[in-house]
């Protein structure tokens, strides 16, 4: 039962974040702006994940769980009612920003949390990140359907996050204690000097920038041949969870998780760029997935505990970081050439391989 509410929360948080990739165009065409402009979207939500999750990294412990917990559901609230309401492509990139800045109080609160359980499991953490991606092709055309405009899916959201908002203003929480969370200026430089920190975190980046990249643009990139482009989403988040829920397994079967699905993803995302069809796009899903929890699972258990929340804040943080970077680079590259674009994941992958083979930390 400690696991299901951090789940609960990540998986609203995903229906959220994972609505933009598949909504670009439709922004895109009632806006009527380019393919770089429209980059700009997702680039300001992930500016405010990396400032929130910074910010929540370091002073968790004085907010405590449930306060930083309900100033991101009122982020939300408020980010998701801007985008359902304004008919302005700048006023949805500040209510997107407002968004970015609810998630990090939702992701680094709720993964401290799980931390706390005495039986964490990170693969079902994360793996209930990937059902809200499953799902939110599908809310996207509910909305559309019923309402008349794809943007009153973030009037859902809106309501969805006021009903968890009361539910998290009666539940009780764990009080976290200074050694987690209290940290000077010095004790942040002594974390980021920390090796197993920073290899870590390293790691993560690299990887989140792969995924938040690929995902971002693949519903530019696909051609709708065989299936269309929100079925295709939903099949990549259902191979994507699937595999998260089998982390534990996976790892026990497979000596070198990392270095073997950095190989493959390589190839399937190099296939999906060169034809262009959907099927490579929801078969990389089953590999990306179980790599971040599988990461973040052996980080935790070596990194120093004052430094538990610290990692959890940057881990977020610079992940959004290096994700807004990586996708606004491809979409800049994309409108020139979509087979180029190619060329930003395969490096970042061949990166990781070489990371984990010069520091044998994780394989």
């Amino acid at each position: 039962m400690e696991n299901l509410y951090p789940m609960l929360v990540i998986f609203s948080y995903s229906l959220v974040l994972n609505s933009m990739p598949p909504l670009l165009s439709s922004f895109r065409e009632l806006f009527n702006i380019s393919i770089a402009l429209s980059s700009f979207l997702p680039f300001f939500s992930l500016a405010g994940t990396v400032i929130s999750n910074i910010f929540t990294g370091i002073f968790l412990n004085k907010l405590g769980i449930k306060r930083a917990l309900l100033t991101g559901y009122f982020l939300t609230i408020v980010g998701a009612l801007i985008v359902a309401f304004s008919g302005n492509y700048l006023l949805s990139i500040l209510g997107l920003f407002i968004f970015g800045l609810s998630t990090g109080f939702g992701f680094t609160g709720s993964t401290t949390l799980l931390s706390q359980a005495k039986n964490p499991n990170f693969g079902f953490y994360h793996g209930a990140y990937g059902i809200g991606g499953i799902l939110a092709p599908f809310c996207i055309s509910w909305a559309a359907k019923n309402f008349g405009d794809f943007r009153n899916v973030y009037l859902m959201y809106a309501i969805m996050f006021l009903l968890l908002t009361l539910y998290t203003v009666i539940k009780t929480f764990p009080i976290l204690q200074n050694s987690l969370g209290g940290f000077s200026l010095k004790g942040i430089s002594n974390a980021f000097r920390d090796t197993h920190f920073s290899t870590f975190l390293l790691l993560l980046i690299l990887y989140s920038s792969v995924e938040i990249g690929v995902i971002t643009w693949a519903g530019i990139v696909m051609k709708n041949v065989i299936i269309s482009s929100y079925v295709a989403y939903a099949l990549f988040w259902l191979a994507f969870t699937l595999s998260r829920f089998f982390t534990d397994f996976l790892e026990k079967v497979m000596s070198s998780l990392l270095r073997t699905n950095a190989i493959i993803l390589g190839f399937t995302v190099f296939l999906f760029f060169w034809l262009r069809n959907p099927l490579f796009f929801a078969l990389s899903g089953f590999f990306f997935g179980p790599l971040f929890p599988y990461m973040q699972k052996n980080a935790l258990g070596k990194i120093k505990k004052e430094h538990l929340t610290l990692f959890n804040g940057a881990t977020y943080a610079f992940t959004s970081l290096g994700g807004s970077v990586v996708s606004m680079l491809m979409g800049m590259i994309i409108e020139r050439n979509i087979f180029l674009a190619l060329i930003v994941p395969l490096v970042i992958l061949t990166s990781m391989e070489l990371i984990s083979l010069k520091t044998g930390k994780i394989k």
